[in-house]
């Protein structure tokens, strides 16, 4: 499942090992790619570099009410939304991974809701994932078998 080549090192730092605790978020400069923070080890906290897509399992998603609240406010993109999981891999593209038309996809939008939310029912908020994938502006749960 993880493919070297998709991940993409920040200042040459590691790629992070299977089941390592990560978090992730969208890369506002770059918003076909994520950004990937150590959660432990010698990186801890640290950025260890950028995927498209990024596979995580026990995922906890995070919004800050108040660095939120400054974007209302001020109507200026700020990272404050993530997803904390356990790494299980990286790729170029989603269809590598996981098949899209059989998933749920949960996406953010700080505009509309405070919180993560399924596209088809906005209204219900989505705190915990078993497994998600992300790409592009959402995270991808891959259906269960």
């Amino acid at each position: 499942m993880t493919q070297t080549t998709a991940f993409i090192s920040f200042r040459d730092r590691p790629a992070p090992n299977m089941n390592d605790p990560i978090r992730v978020y969208r890369n506002l400069n770059r918003p076909s790619l994520f950004s990937i923070v150590a959660l432990s080890g010698e990186h801890k906290g640290k950025v260890l570099g950028y995927a498209p897509v990024i596979g995580m399992t026990d995922v906890k998603l995070k919004v800050s009410v108040k660095l939120r609240s400054t974007v209302l406010e001020k109507q200026v993109r700020n990272v404050h939304a993530h997803a904390n999981g356990r790494f299980c891999g990286v790729a170029e593209r989603l269809e590598e991974v996981c098949d899209a038309q059989a998933a749920q996809v949960v996406t953010y939008q700080p505009y509309l809701h405070g919180h993560f939310f399924d596209r088809e029912d906005p209204s219900v908020p989505i705190w915990t994932l078993p497994q998600a994938w992300s790409c592009g502006a959402n995270l991808v749960v891959p259906a269960t078998t």
